[in-house]
């Protein structure tokens, strides 16, 4: 990217000494080198992503192959490495030591065909951590070298490895890991990369898991380069993003000096390589001079391609209908076109005044007309038709108006349209019935609308919904089970697998007085009250297994569980012999557990915290344990455990958290000891241990034996006199 510098001049006043120029002390150097690394990105971990990316994709464009994807590795554990991998030209051995040694080289200063210009961003790979490794594949030879900080604090690069490679030209930078980053990494890889038009091969990543932080559904105007993103609430407003070379800056829009307030979240637009100035650590933009001339003269095109969109939508609406619904998305504040509400006054569709969003009709029409409205159940997945008592219908983007002409049988033909609402948009769809012609000519004159405007039911194909069906090949609708409102939960069956919801309950029936333990069923799922969310609800198959593994891990007696729909659990909370599955499960433990117990749990939690801050130290001891003291850490280690399946312990103890049980079984407990405090020891007692390399557990014997002479050597030295 071409830098933009700001012009200035000197302006000397009858003095005629030479003066003295700035520079940097050689002492100073490793104080720079330091501010540079540790105090340019507040983000230290999407830095190194968006930096070495960036390379990445720099080198391609310079080697003139910018549509082939680089390849980015983010780091797992088995392999905590993040990588990224381009296909370049390659550096020389020459390249490199400009390229990676000097803070400020930079070589693309001069095209803005390049996102770099700093000459800073090659070496982010300090800012996390002490080395990173950088393999160049040059010419038919693969550079190996090491970049670290030594003693100086001022680094260096070192020459690892050179062999001859049959691989592409390009560069691959390696960055070591620690393990309790990896998930970090995982996020801001998939955030990052949204935005780019051409991604990566990113590895290591599903691609479920990225389709979430890619998704463009929440469009709703776009032009070219630009779009703006529904804005679901007040209070969930995303800031707006200034994209260049594939980056996205944040923008405050109070920064910018008079800029319309609708461009201040959940809009998304593109620029140019060098149109705005961005910050050294290239996290966000300099609002200069510059760089806001450049978004307000960008702004006000796009604002005149809004206004004209929106107008265009309005004047080309096929029905009243239509561009009533475009009025609501300008005056609703849940409408998509809320926010530019202020720039349309006077509103005309073929030149009747737009000036509210509902068809009303009078009286005397409304005795010949029957409205139905189409709608998903609150409490199933079910399509409802009922009849509409106003004489009102309210026009949205959502919804959607039909005259019915086929006898009352419409709803195979449009309710699939809102059991698909996901795909099609459509929440709820009209239909209006008349009695005779007379009353259809005055409902028309009432509402506003013309003859050619309607569409009819009829012009639909058929297309019947499919709902689910259970094992027994009864159809949801015809499924006795749901018309009852009591059943029991299957504990002994514990399948991990069902056709259908229903078939993990048994239909039962139980006297209400009596009393016992419930848990409030919704379609068939349970409602776990999880994370203090009353109706958060989880499949009865899974809800099982976790009870299940209760009982086999804390010893957790169940009694038989009514599930209750609605009707019948607000029955049961209303009657003191009736407890919540969750109320027994905590009066259980305060009447049944033991100290110990309690403090099992505790030293596991202590022994999953240390197990995942020092995952490879605790690797590489299990490999010494000859060694009486390492031995002896290393079964304290193991007494901290609850069960050799580790996944099954860490389920249970997140169901304990995540139902608030977690403080009532622990309250007032701490672990035995300090796993952490116990480490340290060793490592003070065993000072080779802070030279070694925990990553390769290989080189374990090797140490083992050091340390077997070193114990030897202690024992068998005399004694002073």
């Amino acid at each position: 990217m071409i830098t933009l510098e700001k012009p200035y001049s000197v302006r000397k006043s009858g003095i005629e000494n030479e003066g003295i120029s700035f520079g940097i002390k050689k002492d100073g150097l490793a104080h720079i080198f330091n501010v540079l690394r540790n105090q340019l990105y507040s983000n230290k971990i999407l830095a190194v992503i968006r930096e070495y990316s960036c390379n990445a994709y720099d080198a391609q464009v310079e080697a003139g192959n910018s549509d082939r994807q680089f390849e980015v590795t983010c780091p797992t554990f088995d392999d905590p490495s993040f990588k990224v991998r381009d296909f370049g030209s390659g550096l020389s051995p020459e390249g490199i030591a400009e390229v990676y040694a000097y803070y400020g080289e930079s070589t693309k200063r001069q095209s803005n065909a390049f996102i770099g210009q700093l000459g800073l961003g090659s070496k982010s790979g300090f800012a996390y951590g002490d080395n990173f490794v950088i393999k160049s594949f040059y010419r038919g030879t693969l550079y190996t070298y090491n970049a670290y900080l030594d003693e100086t604090k001022i680094g260096q690069i070192l020459l690892m490895d050179e062999e001859s490679t049959s691989e592409n030209d390009g560069v691959e930078i390696v960055i070591p890991v620690k393990v309790r980053d990896i998930s970090a990494f995982k996020e801001n890889i998939a955030n990052f990369f949204k935005h780019f038009k051409n991604k990566p091969i990113i590895n290591n990543v599903e691609q479920i898991y990225l389709n979430v932080y890619w998704n463009d559904n929440g469009k709703i105007l776009k032009g070219q380069g630009w779009h703006f993103l529904k804005c679901l609430n007040s209070w969930d407003k995303a800031p707006s993003l200034m994209v260049m070379g594939n980056v996205a800056y944040p923008m405050d829009g109070n920064s910018v000096d008079g800029l319309n307030s609708v461009f201040y979240n959940d809009f998304v637009v593109e620029f140019e390589i060098g149109e705005l100035e961005v910050s050294a650590s290239r996290e966000a933009l300099q609002f200069s001079a510059t760089t806001q001339n450049a978004i307000k003269k960008r702004f006000k095109l796009i604002m005149g391609e809004v206004t004209q969109t929106i107008s265009d939508k309005i004047t080309n609406a096929k029905s009243l209908f239509e561009a009533k619904s475009i009025y609501n998305s300008l005056t609703s504040a849940t409408g998509d076109f809320y926010r530019f509400q202020s720039h349309f006054k006077n509103l005309k569709w073929n030149n009747k005044d737009i000036n509210n969003y509902s068809l009303v009709w009078n009286t005397i029409a409304d005795k010949k007309v029957t409205v139905f409205e189409i709608a998903k159940s609150n409490r199933s997945d079910r399509i409802n038709c009922r009849v509409v008592d106003s004489k009102t219908i309210h026009c949205y983007s959502s919804a959607r108006l039909y005259i019915d002409d086929t006898n009352h049988k419409f709803m195979q033909r449009l309710a699939h349209y809102v059991y698909d609402q996901k795909n099609t948009g459509i929440t709820k769809i009209y239909v209006v019935e008349f009695d005779d012609a007379q009353g259809k000519k005055d409902w028309l004159v009432d509402v506003g609308m013309d003859e050619s405007e309607l569409v009819y039911a009829s012009s639909e194909k058929i297309n019947k919904i499919e709902y689910p069906k259970d094992s027994s090949g009864v159809s949801a609708d015809e499924n006795p089970k749901h018309i009852c409102s009591e059943f029991k939960l299957d504990l002994a069956a514990n399948k991990s697998y069902y056709k259908v919801k229903s078939d993990q309950f048994k239909e039962a029936a139980f006297n209400l007085d009596l009393g016992g333990v419930y848990i409030n069923i919704n379609r068939f799922y349970c409602k776990a009250e999880f994370d203090g969310d009353p109706e958060c609800v989880i499949e009865a198959a899974s809800f099982i297994n976790l009870l299940t593994k209760c009982f086999q891990g804390f010893e957790i007696q169940f009694p038989e569980v009514a599930c209750f729909k609605q009707e019948s659990a607000e029955k049961a909370i209303k009657n003191p012999n009736w407890r919540s599955l969750k109320g027994y499960i905590k009066d259980y433990i305060s009447e049944n557990w033991t100290d110990g117990q309690s403090q099992k749990l505790v030293n596991y939690i202590e022994f999953r915290r240390f197990q995942k801050e020092f995952f490879h130290e605790l690797r590489y001891l299990y490999c010494i344990k000859n060694i009486s003291t390492i031995k002896d850490f290393c079964d304290l280690v193991d007494s901290f455990k609850l069960w050799h399946e580790v996944s099954v312990a860490d389920e249970i103890i997140s169901m304990f958290s995540r139902t608030q049980l977690l403080k009532t079984v622990t309250a007032g407990l701490t672990p035995t000891c300090c796993l952490t405090e116990e480490m340290k020891k060793i490592k003070s007692k065993y000072k080779i241990l802070d030279a070694i390399d925990w990553f390769r557990s290989e080189s374990a014997p090797i140490t083992e034996k050091y340390l077997q002479l070193e114990e030897k050597s202690l024992t068998t030295a005399p004694i002073p006199q």
